[in-house]
């Protein structure tokens, strides 16, 4: 074998294990991408929601309803809603309560509450819904999904 066969068996050996570290990083970074995309166990706290948004306490009003806890009445204002978790509750009229997936049904991405207008906005490609879960303007091609509540004793709870 000459200098060059060996220098050359050498440098393949040196790419091989390379590729092979840069495989082994590659999979594991695919595993843990793959790993925080599986689905949560639904929690048995309602201290969920985000930013500032009430979202009404414990769970002892759910036992009535028989759902978990979304917020209280007098967090949602009248001509308008809140998001809590993965759903908006609007009160359009004075005790008249709606609830609708935060999903948009263009490509799920959480909405925001309704705005002064009353019009709710997803905020990564503008589809515009009213507080009736109605499609006022795409990109998206319908309108909200309604979710089942429950109002009692001042409390929302999923039906």
């Amino acid at each position: 074998m000459t200098d060059t066969d060996n220098g050359r068996a050498i440098a393949q050996r040196v790419l091989a294990s390379r590729r092979g570290i840069m495989c082994g990083v590659a999979a594991l970074g695919a595993a843990g991408a793959l790993a925080a995309c599986g689905t949560a166990e639904p929690s048995d706290s309602s201290a969920g929601g985000s930013g500032d948004e009430p979202t009404g306490g414990t769970d002892s009003g759910a036992a009535e309803g028989g759902g978990a806890a979304l917020t209280e009445t007098s967090a949602v204002p009248v001509g308008g809603g809140i998001v809590v978790d993965d759903t908006i509750v609007v009160q359009p009229t004075a005790d008249e309560f709606l609830a609708f997936s935060a999903a948009c049904p263009h490509q799920g991405s959480i909405l925001n509450a309704p705005d002064a207008d009353g019009v709710i906005i997803c905020p990564n490609h503008a589809s515009q819904f009213d507080m009736g879960g109605e499609l006022l303007q795409g990109p998206a091609e319908t309108g909200l999904s309604e979710v089942d509540i429950t109002v009692e004793n001042g409390s929302i709870t999923l039906a």
